[in-house]
């Protein structure tokens, strides 16, 4: 993608990803543990709603990310937003 513009998608996520560092900043143990406990069985009610071909397709995009170039392009995400 071509570089930050202001009011750019890029720019917009970036933003709303700075806002969200910062707002995390101030949970609490207690708070992240409770976070993550809910991503976990938001995750788990997902999974089992799937069809066995969806949980196929599912592993097999997970194990393209895992290789490269998904990888690669994973960081390069990372490294734009980051």
């Amino acid at each position: 993608m071509g570089h930050m513009t202001e009011g750019s998608p890029e720019q917009k996520e970036r933003d709303w990803l700075a806002r969200e560092v910062i707002l995390a900043a101030g949970l609490t143990d207690r708070d992240r543990i409770r976070i993550l406990c809910d991503l976990l069985e938001t995750a788990d009610a997902i999974r089992k709603c799937k069809t066995p071909e969806e949980l196929q397709r599912d592993e097999a995009v997970r194990i393209a990310l895992d290789r490269e170039p998904g990888l690669n392009r994973y960081r390069a995400l990372a490294e734009r937003v980051g």
